[in-house]
């Protein structure tokens, strides 16, 4: 049973909310590695991701887990974030070489994922712009504890998301009236 993903992955209207939320290109930033941070602390992931994923590349918004010498970008289709950005569903993977939505994922063994659980990371719109994951190398049961973490933190970063459109949207509007302002004088 392999998941549809191409069409979600490539929807031009994800594409377009994910350039306009002001992410792409900006590297790590601290409030976003503390959600990751806090996520692989309390689940025990060895590994934790906050990814944003256009039509053909994925990139790390934030990382644990992984040294600064390992790739933080790579190709949409070596991804498990793929699954969840095109269907806009969370995935929860105990066992990947024994999956059968996963087992031929060529991040089983680019990088290392015997585990993984993601959810989606939403806009205000509801626009798939990324995930926020975690991974292990060697199979494990992920709890129900850890999947009401991923939940709950992949929730929070797309309200930080939200909140930081929101201020960028207050600044403009407060520059268009200023200048209104100027022009009446």
């Amino acid at each position: 049973m392999s998941i549809v993903w191409n069409e979600g992955v490539r929807d031009p209207k994800r594409l377009i909310a994910l350039q306009q939320s002001g992410l792409v290109g900006t590297g790590p930033e601290d409030a976003f590695d503390r959600f990751i941070e806090f996520a692989t602390e309390l689940t025990g992931a060895s590994r934790g991701f906050i990814t944003l994923v256009d039509a053909e590349n994925y990139t790390y918004k934030s990382a644990v887990g992984i040294s600064d010498d390992e790739p933080h970008s790579g190709r949409t289709v070596e991804s498990f974030c793929r699954y969840v950005v095109g269907t806009g569903q969370p995935l929860i993977v105990d066992d990947a070489v024994n999956d059968a939505r996963t087992f031929d994922n060529p991040a089983i063994e680019l990088h290392r994922v015997a585990a993984w659980a993601g959810y989606p990371i939403e806009d205000v719109n509801g626009a798939v712009l990324g995930t926020f994951c975690l991974v292990d190398s060697s199979p494990r049961l992920w709890s129900d504890q850890d999947i009401l973490v991923l939940a709950s933190l992949s929730q929070a970063v797309s309200t930080e998301i939200a909140l930081r459109r929101s201020d960028a949207e207050l600044l403009e509007a407060r520059r268009l009236i200023a200048e209104l302002r100027g022009a009446r004088e």
